[in-house]
């Protein structure tokens, strides 16, 4: 007889074992409880007034197949307005048995029947709350907070040295040991141990494909050495007389294995396996949790970055309208994502007001540096420029030698004189503008292609009067493209005809209207919502014009 056929696996039927009746540990999920309707306030009240009046009696026959035509099924209700669910499986019947007060037959219109119906409804309503019930306190059980120990490292270590030495001590054996896969899950390292020398933790790992009693335990096998015969084969890590080797898993991954060993030649029961594998188990929950508590510390601080930047991003954004006779200026831009976009503004030394507005396609971290990036060239570069175009051209080349080719965005900038009505303005990419009057809408062409494409590329300026009461409107793709719940697009239906409105209105005003309009009711898919309206208001009479109308 071989070592092989030496071997023993737990398995229930311990009379005689061999390879074929290794007992494979798979997780498996218990199915929910079978639905109980006598614990429903007034079921058996219900049930004996059912059979006073129908002469029939009301049985609930747990189980998702019926068991007689005439059974009424008991299924969840059906969420309003959705799609019949085909898959949805009743918690059980109702089955209706007539005794002998009902002389005619049970037809589906039969008044028994029908209250069979509704009654199946409703336990169907309360079956389907208590089963939600159930699963969502599993869900928040598990949602307690992780608070690591001021000294994790070391608490982790003697956890896991204390569950190997009460599992050890349990099954009467005198050492320990945890064993993980490396990353390449090619090899094994010995994590912690008990009842082994400490200088155990410094060997050197094992070869995964050489541990032959280890990839039998990864198989789902607790495998247990009881004989020298099976010792000399399967090769334990340490020198032992006896030891078990079971494997370390959660529902998803196999981590490693866990060894146990005795110094005597001795068999382990089935009880010893079992407690074991709970051993096992509690392994694998604890290096669950310090892997979640880890990444949860890492979220933590990653995200109390992010809002760090995102409050940055907020007071960079202009706060005072330019104090311009005759003009009035405001935006608004979605501040609770990552800036994928910027408004600003700014006087220059000619006393003309530059503004602009970029975007890029998302609000990643990676938009926010390449946006932050374009500002503050728009920043350096608007001072010195008079052509709209010009300053595009020079962005551009500014973006494409300054990245590695990766980085596009679209922008668009616009200069008033102060003194008149010219607005001139030229954009990179579709960056949408236009121009509403009272009696028109005019929407400014897009002047080249995106910025950092093309180091030549030339951009167009565009120079327009703009008369009194009108409103230019510069707004993201995010903005254009936010939809309502019925996906009806916002901008065409509500922003546009209410800024055609209430012309006459501040234009604070109307950014705060079309504020609420896409926060309350917009669904916004990806990129920043940004809109920038600037207004050129009605210039009242001159006192000289006056004096001369009175004359």
């Amino acid at each position: 007889m071989t070592a092989m056929d030496h071997i023993r696996t737990t398995s229930r039927a311990v009379e005689e074992m061999s390879p074929r009746s290794l007992r494979i540990i798979a997780e498996e999920f218990t199915p929910p409880p079978a639905a109980d309707v006598s614990t429903v306030a007034g079921w058996r009240q219900f049930c004996r007034s059912y059979l006073e009046a129908t002469g029939c009696l009301l049985r609930f026959i747990p189980g998702a197949e019926p068991t007689s035509p005439q059974d009424v099924p008991v299924v969840a209700p059906q969420a309003d307005g959705g799609q019949p669910d085909r898959n949805r499986r009743p918690f059980g019947h109702l089955r209706i048995d007539p005794t002998d007060r009902v002389r005619e037959k049970l037809s589906p219109a039969h008044p028994a029947v029908e209250i069979a119906r509704s009654v199946a409804g409703m336990l169907g309503e309360i079956l389907a709350t208590r089963t939600a019930l159930w699963e969502r306190e599993a869900e928040l059980a598990a949602g307690i907070p992780l608070i690591p120990h001021p000294e994790e490292a070391q608490h982790l270590a003697r956890r896991l040295e204390e569950v190997l030495r009460a599992a050890a001590t349990a099954v009467r054996a005198q050492a320990a040991a945890v064993y993980i896969l490396d990353e390449s899950t090619s090899y094994l390292k010995v994590r912690a141990v008990w009842g082994l020398p400490l200088n155990r933790l410094l060997a050197p790992p094992r070869i995964l494909k050489e541990s032959l009693a280890d990839l039998e335990a990864m198989l789902g096998h607790a495998v247990a050495l009881e004989t020298a015969a099976q010792i000399a084969h399967w090769r334990p890590p340490e020198p032992c007389a006896s030891a078990v080797c079971l494997p370390i898993s959660t529902p998803t991954t196999i981590l490693g294995t866990l060894w146990v060993f005795a110094q005597e030649e001795r068999s382990f029961s089935e009880r010893d396996i079992d407690l074991l594998e709970v051993t096992a188990g509690r392994v694998a929950a604890e290096l669950e949790r310090e892997a979640a508590l880890q990444t949860a510390l890492q979220a933590t601080d990653l995200r109390r970055q992010l809002d760090t930047a995102q409050r940055l991003l907020r007071s960079q954004l202009p706060v005072i309208s330019p104090l311009v006779e005759g003009w009035e200026f405001a935006g608004w831009l979605e501040t609770d994502r990552l800036g994928g976009a910027f408004y600003d503004w700014c006087c220059g030394r000619d006393g003309r007001i530059h503004f602009a507005m970029g975007e890029m396609p998302d609000d990643s971290v990676r938009s926010t540096l390449v946006m932050t990036s374009v500002r503050s060239a728009w920043r350096s570069l608007c001072q010195y420029a008079k052509d709209p175009g010009k300053l595009v051209e020079q962005l551009n080349l500014t973006l494409w030698t300054g990245s590695a080719g990766d980085q596009a965005a679209a922008i668009f900038c616009g200069l008033i004189d102060p003194c008149g009505s010219n607005l001139r303005m030229a954009s990179a990419g579709e960056i949408h503008a236009v121009l509403i009057t009272p009696k028109r809408h005019r929407i400014v062409p897009p002047s080249g292609a995106l910025l950092g494409v093309d180091p030549e590329s030339e951009y167009v300026a565009h120079r327009w009067s703009a008369p009194e009461d009108s409103v230019l409107v510069v707004a993201t793709a995010a903005a254009r493209q936010a939809k309502d719940a019925q996906q009806r697009p916002l901008w065409e239906t509500r922003l546009l005809p209410m800024i055609s409105s209430h012309l006459h209105q501040p234009v604070k005003t109307l950014i705060e209207k079309a504020q609420n309009i896409l926060e309350e009711r917009a669904t916004i898919s990806k990129g920043v919502a940004a809109i920038v309206m600037i207004k050129r208001r009605h210039s009242p009479p001159t006192r000289g014009s006056k004096k001369q109308e009175t004359s």
